[in-house]
């Protein structure tokens, strides 16, 4: 069996850690090797433990962690950060995504949603808890005006929304009724008219592109 994905975590809540936690016990392909309190502490945190996923509570200490994302990023090439919030206001969930996090997930969250958050994230998509998925819709597939997604096809389009939406290739092969396969072609005809690389990157290309 393949080693269980390091996890860090980073919220100054005692209890939300302990539901956290708990919620984990349920998860074994995943396990929880460090807490941090502080931004100070995440570093050093991850330093010693070399995590792949750091699930970062927005605010941490009194102070918007957003603003440790770019040196995470830089210090820690590999690793995948999970914003874990009450918060999903359209201007933060914009400017996590800008700033480059892998997910962002409310603390309403279920134990399907954990699941699907880290698979998605494993995977090298961005996930959103599905209600942002929902109050912040895409608006702007439905036209050509914006040149760069004129080159797209229809179906390319609704492969790019539900990719979007965080759906793994399987879910959007069974939601189109096409196959896999399939999925993957559109998902690398997209990249390529787009001049993209990841899902990741397409995610981060519809917000700051305003098409939310």
């Amino acid at each position: 069996m393949p080693a269980p994905v390091r996890i860090v975590i980073a919220d100054d809540h005692p209890v939300v850690f302990d539901g956290v936690k708990l919620l984990f016990s349920q998860l074994p392909d995943y396990e929880i090797v460090g807490v941090a309190v502080s931004e100070k502490e995440i570093i050093t945190v991850c330093m010693h433990t070399q995590p792949s996923i750091l699930i970062l509570d927005l605010n941490l200490g009194g102070k918007n962690s957003l603003d440790s994302v770019p040196e995470l990023k830089s210090r820690f090439e590999h690793l995948k950060i999970l914003i874990f919030s009450s918060y999903q206001t359209a201007v933060l969930v914009k400017k996590a995504i800008e700033m480059g996090v892998d997910g962002y997930l409310l603390k309403d969250a279920t134990l399907i949603d954990w699941s699907e958050a880290l698979s998605a994230i494993a995977e090298g998509s961005i996930y959103l808890s599905k209600s942002i998925r929902k109050n912040h819709k895409i608006v702007a597939f439905e036209t050509d005006n914006f040149s760069q997604l004129a080159s797209l096809s229809e179906q390319e389009k609704r492969v790019m929304q539900l990719i979007v939406n965080g759906l793994i290739e399987k879910q959007i092969a069974d939601t189109l009724n096409i196959s896999k396969h399939t999925v993957h072609s559109h998902k690398k005809n997209i990249l390529k008219k787009l001049n993209l690389h990841t899902n990741a990157d397409l995610v981060r290309f519809v917000y700051e592109n305003s098409l939310v």
